[in-house]
């Protein structure tokens, strides 16, 4: 039987935070999220957001491993990104960013994450 663990978190534009997710809840004109950090919850309009899936890795150390996140690999930096073609998660090279390349339990097992896109836009550059 497949078990997939269903998660999110989110980047707020306007406070410049990360949150973990909590409810997520839909209607006719706008889907809204109810998302919290360890000291608030708040609650986020599409157009306020930057929404990324868990994975269903952890790293080498134990971290979930989560869409747009920048993680170390053969001492290359990595970013994590769905692969529409695969349908499935894969991993670029963050200098080439051509070459998508499958990301599974084997990569997971041997990385480690050192940040993501928006709380550490300095790792982009080479």
């Amino acid at each position: 039987m497949l078990n997939i663990e269903l998660r999110f978190r989110a980047f707020s534009k306007k406070t410049q935070r990360m949150y973990k997710s909590g409810p997520l809840s839909f209607s006719k004109d706008q889907h809204s999220f109810r998302f919290y950090s360890d000291t608030e919850m708040e609650g986020l309009k599409d157009e306020d957001m930057e929404l990324m899936q868990y994975t269903g890795q952890k790293d080498k150390n134990n971290n979930d491993v989560y869409q747009r996140d920048i993680i170390l690999l053969n001492e290359k930096k990595h970013i994590i990104v769905w692969d529409n073609n695969r349908g499935g998660w894969s991993y670029t090279d963050v200098e080439r960013q051509i070459t998508m390349t499958p990301f599974g339990r084997s990569e997971a097992n041997n990385c480690e994450v050192i940040g993501n896109q928006f709380e550490n836009p300095e790792l982009l550059k080479p």
